[in-house]
């Protein structure tokens, strides 16, 4: 197997200061009743839903990444209503307890 070189383009980049996101961890269930870990996102007052989804994008990105290769759970993410206001969730393959606690330590990972 070789490697070859990605294309490197430097683009601008906007920074935001997410500090004041406020996150909540849950376990919920799904519209079927099957555990459905969760992370609540609620951004301060005056964030327009671009930053949200940025933020919501980047962060699943990152669950993504550190995803175990043997997980084969779904990492989701919505916006809610108002702006501000969006979740990422994992939508389980087995639905089993065990899983839905390791999915539970991933999302927690993001609140530092």
């Amino acid at each position: 197997m070789s490697a070859t070189a990605i294309p490197f383009h430097i683009v601008p980049v906007k920074v935001i200061d997410f500090s004041g996101a406020r996150m909540s961890l849950a376990l919920a269930k799904n519209r079927y009743g099957t555990a459905q870990p969760q992370l609540d996102i609620l951004l301060p007052s005056g964030a327009t839903h671009r930053q949200l989804s940025a933020l919501l994008h980047a962060l699943s990105a990152s669950l993504e990444l550190n995803t175990p290769a043997n997980e084969r759970w779904l990492i989701q993410n919505d916006c809610c209503v108002g702006p501000n206001h969006g979740r990422i969730y994992l939508e389980l393959a087995e639905g089993d307890e065990a899983e839905a606690l390791r999915g539970m330590m991933l999302l927690d990972t993001l609140r530092g």
